[in-house]
Formats: structure tokens, sequence, C-alpha cells
């Protein structure tokens, strides 16, 4: 494929995946079926998105130089090689791959600070919590950090030494079945490595916020990670004490989660206390469909450049 057809299907690729697909996805119900494969779908979709726009600027820059992406890129290689600073490229297409360094660098230095902000309020956090988080209270279940707070709260803290926080308030509304529920919530999301998929949408989210379909799939990936690990935790709980808990801490509230933790309350909690009481039925089709599409979206940008 041309290398100018290429940046253009490149391009109708980017904007579908930027705009009306998130905002399709987003709305649907049926990715609750099955939310594990629903996030990978997701995750498919940013990077598909990403690859696409910038392939598109690339190839749109490099289309006077003719073949394919890769020979273009060669070309433009041969020219810098042989002192032809433009790369043999007018005015216009200079811009273009310009613009295409400047995308490149925002989002690698976007992903970069947004990691380092992270892992430091995380480390700060933790630092705290340690400083002034009183015993676990003998005689209730698990382990954790307790904080003195009225409202409450429950929330980790990821990284490689994390922590698990519970506000007094919150271990005094919880019986015993509702506060192994939580911490087995907030386990499963330390045990899976949920901020590891969470992390890159935040950084595509703060590198182009300007694009309402990249909230969206922050926002949508946010809520399927809880129901993740709500399904992680109910094989250690009662799905009727995990959506008890979730209930009381959000009526009592209170006291806010830093940034950077999972909160017991996070995502849309009426949907997930509806979700648990009357679990959806699993679909194996649905998740076939879901991975594929997923496997399609990720190799889709380097189709269209072949």
């Amino acid at each position: 494929m041309s290398v100018s057809v290429a940046g253009y299907g490149l391009a109708v690729l980017a904007v579908a995946l930027i705009g009306p697909v998130p905002a399709l996805l987003a709305r649907a119900r049926w990715t609750h079926r099955e939310p594990r494969a629903a996030v990978v779908c997701w995750q498919a979709i940013g990077l598909s998105g990403g690859l696409a726009l910038l392939g598109s600027i690339t190839a749109m820059a490099l289309a006077p130089l003719g073949g394919n992406l890769l020979g273009a890129l060669g070309a433009w290689f041969g020219q810098l090689a042989d002192g032809d600073l433009t790369g043999g490229l007018g005015t216009w297409h200079q811009v273009l791959l310009v613009a295409t360094f400047v995308v490149y660098a925002r989002l690698v230095g976007v992903l970069a600070t947004t990691i380092y902000r992270t892992w430091t309020d995380r480390r700060r956090h933790r630092d705290l919590v340690d400083l002034v988080a009183d015993p676990w209270p003998t005689g209730r279940p698990g382990q954790g950090h307790v904080l003195k707070h009225p409202g409450a709260a429950a929330y980790c803290l990821p990284g490689w030494t994390p922590r698990v926080v519970v506000t007094s308030g919150a271990l005094e509304a919880l019986d015993d079945a509702e506060l192994r529920a939580v911490l087995a919530h907030e386990e499963a999301h330390l045990r899976e490595r949920h901020d590891l998929v969470a992390l890159p949408f935040a950084a595509w989210t703060r590198a182009l916020p300007w694009f309402p379909g990249i909230r969206r799939a922050r926002m949508a990936v946010d809520s399927l990670l809880e129901m993740v690990a709500d399904d992680t935790a109910v094989h250690r709980c009662e799905r009727t004490a995990l959506a008890s808990a979730l209930a009381r801490i959000a009526t009592i509230g209170g006291a806010a989660t830093p940034d950077g933790a999972f909160a017991s309350t996070g995502g849309t909690i009426l949907a997930r206390v509806r979700r648990l009481l009357d679990p959806p039925e699993r679909s194996g089709a649905l998740r076939v469909v879901l991975y594929g599409t997923a496997a399609l979206l990720f190799v889709l940008p380097a189709l269209v450049l072949v």
C-alpha cells in the first residue's frame, strides 16, 4: 500500500478509535458481563488509536517520497545522509514531520511524568500511612493499616511495598463478613496489578485532554477494573457481603482517597452493587469476540502500512 493511501487510512482509523468507537463502547452495558475481556479491548483501542494517529501523520509527511512507509523512511534518511537537510520534503511536509516528533515527544514525556508523579505520590502517602496509622485491631479479620477518620473509606496503594488502608469509620461500620469482602477486593487490585493497566489511560488523558473519547476510555477502564476486582473477590467472600459493604461505605462516605489509590467504592457503585446481587450471565462467545477484536486492533495499524 502506498504511503499516502496508508496515511489516509490510518487517519480514518485514528479518528474512529479516538471518537465514535470509545463513545459507543463506554455506553455499552454488555461489557459488564465480561469486564476483564472488555478491559483488554479498551487497551487494544488505546494502543491502536495511538499508533494510527502517529502513523498517519508520519505517512502523510513522507508521502512525496513514495513507496510504503519503510521505503519512504529509508529515502528520507538517505536524503539526510547526502546532506539534504530537507530530507527531500517540501515545507508543508516538513511541518507535518515536525508535528509527528512533537506528538511523539509529548506522549513519551507525559507517560514518563505520569509514572514518576504516580510513584512519588504513592510513596509519599505510604510513608504518611506508616507514620500515622494505628495497628490493626485484634479480633477483626484480615490485615491492614487503620487511619483515624470518622468517614468510611477503604483503599489500596499499589507498588513494591503495597498498603491496604481502612479508616476507623469504615471499621466501625462494617461487620466481619463485609470487612473480609472489602479486603479481598483491595487485595485483588494489588495481586493483579490493576494500577499498571490504568496508568497508560491516565497518561493518555493528560497528554491529549481535549479528546472526549480518551476521557471516556479512562473512566470506563476504571469502572471495569473495579468489576474485575469484585469478580476476583467473590471467590473468597459472599457476594451479598461485598455488595452491602460497598453500599455502606458509599452511603457513609466523608473520607477522600489519594490520587493513585484504588478505592473500594471506585467506579459506578450502583452498577457494581446491582451486578453483585444479580450477576449477569457469563458469555464465552462474548469473550471470544472481545479478545478477537482486541487482537485485530493490535495488528490493524501494521496491516494498513504493509
